[in-house]
This record gives structure tokens, C-alpha cells and sequence, in this order.
């Protein structure tokens, strides 16, 4: 029985998901306006920082993701979500501790691994409680925590670390996130795990990966996800410091200003991806795919031109853009996604995704980044993280392609799917 998403009941489950994700990128989002406090006290380079915000997080979240779908899929969603958000909270502050690079390094490790189980379990509550034509405006309104949590994240971890300091940012942030935690766990419902239709085993987890990645629209997905992740880690990971160190702004200042474009961007795209998925997906699905697709390759030149723009004002306003294209993708994508997979998979189709983006995007992008950040500074010297974010603009091309080679397959992906379903389910 499927709940109306703004019923009274189906209404409090979606605030109480949202909340859960605003927590999940408001800890995510933190130690980047905290970069280049850290680095000086703990004497890092952009290399380690690279390693640490990107390579380290990456391989444990993306594998962590796997497992605690697969416990969402076959447990309780519930369950996976509420325990997930009590342990990155409390390893969110544990960063407040560090002491050198290493420490950082577990630290941040564990919030990874307690992110990994929100989104996945979240993504296949949303698909199994609320209805399939309201989806895609349910995993939007779901995906707002996005820029809603990197803003807070970036404007109060500014204000703390130049009033009080870094670590006391860990401490004030991470906490909270353990009431919240109680909270979804009384309000989330028991019932959002999934079993097998009447004589039918369950999907192994090869099975399962085996039937994701043999349909065509799948594959691009994750390959243009993957594509764009490499860009949107990298940005998360140096906007700041590009803010700070190019165009002279203080942490406060850099902080507050990029938690409100990417807030005011991201809340536009988030919000109209979903619901130009919804609607012009009734027409054509391939519209799905087509309305990332088309955000992506408008977002290239207006990327170049955020980097490159002469003064932080301008750079600021086409940051906005970048923000507001970039995240059109996301409620469309895993819309589309959670369409194609069978009930008793879907979190794991949602994890196989974030697996894909998460792995290449977050290890590669803030890496690559930082060494070429690095690598240009005799030349280029407090100027050289510009030109290397300039790089960029490849991978976001690379993408557009991606979406819209998903966008051809995903009609006959989707037909075939259901073919399937009526075989299975009797009449």
C-alpha cells in the first residue's frame, strides 16, 4: 500500500528523511571550510588533503555502501539509517581530536562509513513507501539536503572555526546528529525492507550486479555519474580555498558566500531536476536522462567561467549556475535507477550508483586537484588551484555524453523491466 507523500504520515517521513540528509552533507561539507586551518596547524599539503577528503573517505564509503544496502534490502531501512546517522555524528566530532594527518584520516574514515548507509536505505524506503508517479519530486525534495546541508555545513563551520576554532567546529556539528538519530528511529516506519514476490529466492549479490550492470541505460549512468562526481568532489574539496586564496576572502567570508550559492543553486537544480523528471518523463522517459544530460553541457563553459572570472563576485554568481546544473541530475538519475530495479534490490541498486560516483569521483577528483594545485604552484604560485579546477570542465563534458547515451537506452530498459515484472507477479 503506498502512502501519499504529503498525507499527514507520508508528510513526517519525508521531513524526517530530509533531515537525516541535511546532517549527512552538513558533516560531509565541514572539514572543507576548514582546509587551510587544519593544514596549518596540522602542517598538510594539498596532496594529503586530497587523500584525506577524497581517496580515504571514497574506498570506505563506497564499500560500507554495498554491505548496508544489503542489510536495508533484507533487514530494516529504518534500522540501517538510524544507527548510520548515531555513528558519523559522534566520529564527526571525534575529528575535533586529531592530533596529526593519520588521526584526520580515521576520523573522516568513520563518518564515511556511517554516510554509507543513509542514502541507499533512504533512496528504497522512498520507492517502496510513495507512489511511482510522485517519485522523482519525493527523492528531490529528499535530495535538498544536499545544498541545504552544505550550506550550513560551510557557513557555520566558518563562523565557529573564526570564533572558537576548528576543532570546536567538529564538536558543535558532529553531536547533534545522535538526537536526530533517536528521532528517525521512532518516526521512520518499521516496514520499508523488502521480500520476494511469492515463490520466488531472493537475488544474490551477484545476481544482482549482474542484472544492474547488463542493462545499457545502467552502465551510462554510472558512468556519467561517476564522470560528474569527479568534478562536484573535487569542487566541494577546494571552492573554498579557491575563494580564499584567489580572491582574498576569510574563512567566514569564503564559507558564507559558498553556502549560499551552492544552497540557493543547489535547492533550484535539486527541486527542478525532480520535477522536470516527473513531468516531462510522462511524455518520454528518455526525458529522465535528457534533462541531466543537457543541464551538464550548458554547465561546462559557465564552470570555465567561474574559475577564471576576475573578481569573487562574478565567480560567485556562476558558481550558482554550477551548483544549479550540476545537481538537475540527481532525483532524475536515481528516479530512474530505482524504476529499473526490482523491489528486493533497490537499495542496492542505489548503493551500486553511489559505489560507481563515490569511488572514482571522491578519490580521484580531490586528488587529481590537489596535485595539480601543487604541481602549478612554481609557475602559477597562490594562483595555481585555479587553473587546476579549470580541468574540470573535461569531465563534465565527458558526462553530458554519458546522460544522453542513457537517455537512448532507458526506454527499452524500462519496457523490458516491466515485461518482466507482469511475468513474474500474477494477475
Amino acid at each position: 500500500m503506498k502512502i501519499k507523500p504529503f498525507s499527514g504520515r507520508g508528510l513526517a517521513i519525508v521531513i524526517v528523511l530530509l533531515l537525516v540528509n541535511i546532517l549527512n552533507f552538513v558533516d560531509r561539507q565541514l572539514p572543507f571550510i576548514l582546509i587551510d586551518a587544519i593544514r596549518t596547524e596540522l602542517h598538510l599539503n594539498d596532496t594529503e588533503i586530497g587523500l584525506m577528503a577524497g581517496v580515504s573517505f571514497a574506498v570506505v564509503y563506497s564499500f560500507a555502501a554495498l554491505g548496508l544496502a544489503w542489510a536495508a534490502d533484507r533487514f530494516s531501512a529504518r534500522w540501517v539509517i538510524g544507527l548510520s546517522l548515531a555513528f558519523w555524528s559522534v566520529m564527526t566530532a571525534a575529528g575535533g581530536l586529531a592530533q596529526n594527518f593519520f588521526h584526520l584520516l580515521l576520523a573522516r574514515a568513520g563518518v564515511a562509513a556511517g554516510e554509507a548507509g543513509s542514502t541507499p536505505a533512504a533512496h528504497a524506503m522512498i520507492a517502496r513507501l510513495f507512489p511511482d508517479s510522485r517519485r522523482a519530486l519525493v527523492l528531490a525534495i529528499f535530495s535538498l539536503g544536499v545544498p541545504i546541508g552544505g550550506t550550513i555545513g560551510l557557513a557555520l563551520g566558518g563562523w565557529i572555526n573564526d570564533a572558537w576554532g576548528w576543532r570546536e567546529a567538529f564538536f558543535f556539528v558532529g553531536l547533534p546528529g545522535v538526537i536526530v538519530a533517536i528521532l528517525a528511529l521512532f518516526i521512520l516506519p518499521h516496514g520499508a525492507s523488502s521480500a520476494p514476490a511469492e515463490g520466488v529466492a531472493r537475488t544474490s549479490y551477484l545476481s544482482a550486479m549482474k542484472f544492474l550492470f547488463g542493462l545499457k541505460s545502467f552502465r551510462h549512468m554510472a558512468a556519467a555519474s561517476s564522470l560528474f562526481a569527479i568534478g562536484s568532489y573535487a569542487m566541494n574539496v577546494f571552492a573554498p580555498a579557491f575563494l580564499m586564496r584567489t580572491h582574498g576572502m576569510t574563512s567566514a567570508e569564503a564559507g558564507l558566500g559558498l553556502g549560499l550559492v551552492s544552497g540557493i543553486g543547489g535547492l533550484v537544480g535539486t527541486f527542478a531536476g525532480g520535477m522536470l523528471a516527473d513531468v516531462l518523463g510522462k511524455r518520454d522517459t528518455r526525458w529522465r536522462q535528457w534533462v541531466p544530460a543537457i543541464a551538464m553541457a550548458v554547465c561546462v563553459p559557465v564552470a570555465l567561467g567561474a574559475w577564471l572570472a576576475p573578481d569573487a563576485l562574478a565567480s560567485m554568481i556562476l558558481l550558482a549556475l554550477v551548483y544549479m546544473l550540476g545537481l538537475m541530475y540527481f532525483a532524475p538519475t536515481f528516479s530512474a535507477a530505482q524504476s529499473l530495479a526490482p523491489d528486493e534490490i533497490r537499495a542496492t541498486a542505489s548503493a551500486v550508483l553511489l559505489f560507481c560516483l563515490t569511488i572514482v569521483g571522491s578519490s580521484v577528483g580531490p586528488y587529481v586537484i590537489g596535485w595539480a594545485s601543487d604541481y602549478l604552484t612554481p609557475r602559477f604560485g597562490h594562483l595555481s588551484l585555479r587553473y587546476a579546477m579549470c580541468l574540470l570542465a573535461v569531465t563534465m563534458a565527458w558526462s553530458a555524453l554519458h546522460f544522453f547515451l542513457a537517455a537512448r537506452a532507458l526506454k527499452e530498459d524500462l519496457a523490458a523491466q516491466q515485461l518482466e515484472r507482469d511475468r513474474v507477479v500474477p494477475a
